[in-house]
């Protein structure tokens, strides 16, 4: 071998490392897996080993957007790539970027073999789509191509033997990137200089540092109301006299939005929202990075270029709107009232996520399941910074709080991170549990434990059908969180709400608070909330 050429498994965890991965995620195989965490460790990479691998690809997809580079997960052939089908469908559908490397079958191997086959790059291939990508194959401008890319979604690797040993050049490096062409901003600011009662509408694609200021200078030039998707909470923060609530194509923020002239969208990626047509008719100007197809609206004009300049350009002729800061703060009363319809019970959603975020000063990062529970906790929990709060809103999978917070957690192991989860979705990834005490991960899970399917239950209760085995006897999820070495807690009065939550506050490490929730005020919340 050429001095200046090494193994390529050593190439791709040396490059994975440039680029900034700290850290991979995975359950191995015996075969090709195995040689990538010997060179990844070579490389000053962790390496933390699951126990599922759906979970893994969600904890590489969140690791890698929280230190701004690749993720990183790794898995056996056929069943295990199976197995991380639902990752994957989460890291291309909440736009995270995640590079799985799953062991492949050699030709050799399919010409006498059928135990464990399936068609893996088919298999996958569908859930790489969204971002424009196919299977790729193990060589170094397949990876160049994906760390230079957008960064919004998953690729995977399937080298075989033969390909870990390939000699390449050691030396390889990102392609030097052309600056985009400036875009015509005369029709946006045409838009923006007719009208008076502009509402903004801030969306994941601007849920990074890098948009911050400049969209927070802008937003303070304008005057307007903002409302932010569940996956852009924080943006603008909850204490900006600005925010209005939160967006989801529903009816909550219908007050809101119906009252503008010109609707602005900031990001918006149409993945976020529920399945309903836009029930606005005012004019749109669309602010993004990409487009995406179909989208729900068209726009009366498009900016497609990088946001912060984007924002920066528009900013510096913006005379103020004719909102007044007490009719944003009403529409703040009106969206937080909405939310926490039905919710006077201190053992309700509501009332859990406002005893949380009191007894968490020191505010964690927080991550959120999909389920009944999340429209509290998006409301209630307050962020001030873009991920603050970590959903799962694009593929809206349950089964996704646990390992984003094991990652957010190792991320930033002083700042640690609460998981927000109901029953449901914490038994879908329970053995996450082990991965968060094997690694001392610094998490509080916090469980809405009320032993049923409650966003199901109430869609079954108002189609008035019957009794269909959506409910179930609540597991003691402290005693089985102790059981992996956890510190836990069970509430089960308002009385030992507080005590609990301020105990696993001022404790270290992994812990679980097991809340036995009264579901009563859901179906007013979610009425309130998507009409």
């Amino acid at each position: 071998m050429n001095r200046a050429e090494i193994p390529f498994v050593d190439w791709l965890a040396r490059r994975l490392a440039k680029a900034g991965l700290r850290r991979a995620f995975g359950m191995p195989g015996g075969g090709t897996s195995l040689d990538l965490i010997t060179a990844l460790r070579a490389a000053g990479v962790d390496t933390v080993i699951s126990a599922r691998e759906d979970a893994a690809v969600i904890m590489a997809g969140v690791s890698g957007i929280l230190a701004g580079g690749p993720g990183l997960a790794f898995t056996t052939k056929g069943p295990g790539l199976a197995s991380a089908a639902n990752g994957l469908a989460s890291a291309a559908l909440d736009r995270m970027p995640a590079l799985l490397v799953s062991e492949g079958f050699d030709q050799a191997e399919l010409d006498f073999i059928t135990h464990q086959v399936i068609s893996q790059p088919d298999m996958v291939a569908p859930l790489l789509r969204p971002v424009g990508g196919a299977a790729m194959a193990a060589r170094q401008d397949a990876v160049e191509e994906w760390l230079t890319g957008d960064g919004h979604g998953p690729a995977v690797l399937f080298p075989l033997s033969a390909d870990l040993g390939r000699p390449v050049p050691a030396g390889t490096g990102p392609a030097a990137q052309s600056a985009p062409e400036a875009p015509d901003l005369g029709p946006a600011q045409s838009l923006v200089d007719r009208c008076r009662c502009p509402v903004v509408v801030v969306g994941l694609e601007a849920a990074r540092a890098a948009v911050s200021p400049a969209l927070r200078g802008f937003v303070d030039r304008l005057g307007a109301p903002v409302l932010c998707t569940y996956m852009a909470k924080g943006c603008i923060g909850d204490d900006d006299p600005h925010y209005a609530g939160i967006f989801t194509g529903g009816a909550i923020e219908q007050p809101c939005v119906a009252a503008a002239d010109l609707i602005i969208l900031v990001g918006l990626d149409p993945v976020e929202l529920i399945r309903k047509p836009w029930p606005y008719d005012a004019p749109v100007l669309d602010l993004c990075e990409r487009v995406y197809t179909p989208h729900y609206v068209t726009p009366a004009q498009r900016v497609v270029a990088p946001l912060p300049a984007t924002l920066d350009v528009l900013g510096q002729t913006l005379k103020q709107s004719d909102w007044r800061p007490r009719d944003i703060a009403a529409l703040r009363r009106n969206f937080l009232g909405g939310m926490g319809a039905g919710g006077d019970r201190l053992l309700s959603s509501a009332g859990v996520v406002k005893a949380a975020a009191d007894a968490f000063a020191a505010a964690p990062r927080l991550s959120v399941d999909a389920g009944a529970h999340m429209f509290s906790a998006c409301a209630f929990w307050p962020a001030n910074a873009p991920r603050d709060i970590l959903i799962s809103n694009g593929l809206a999978t349950m089964g996704f709080a646990l390992p984003a917070a094991i990652a957010a957690a190792l991320n930033d192991p002083t700042r640690g991170a609460v998981a927000m989860t109901g029953d449901g979705g914490l038994l879908m990834c329970l053995g996450e549990l082990k991965t968060a005490a094997e690694t001392n991960a610094n998490l509080t899970v916090i469980v809405f434990n009320d032993g049923r399917l409650s966003l199901i239950d109430i869609k079954r209760e108002e189609r008035q059908m019957p009794d269909l085995g959506l409910s179930w006897a609540p597991p003691d999820f402290a005693v089985i969180a102790r059981g992996f070495g956890f510190k836990a807690w069970r509430v089960d009065r308002d009385d030992d709400l507080a005590p609990a939550l301020e105990a696993a506050a001022s404790a270290t490490g992994p812990r679980l608070v097991d809340v036995r929730i009264d579901s009563a005020g859901y179906g007013d919340q979610m009425r309130a909330l998507r009409g």
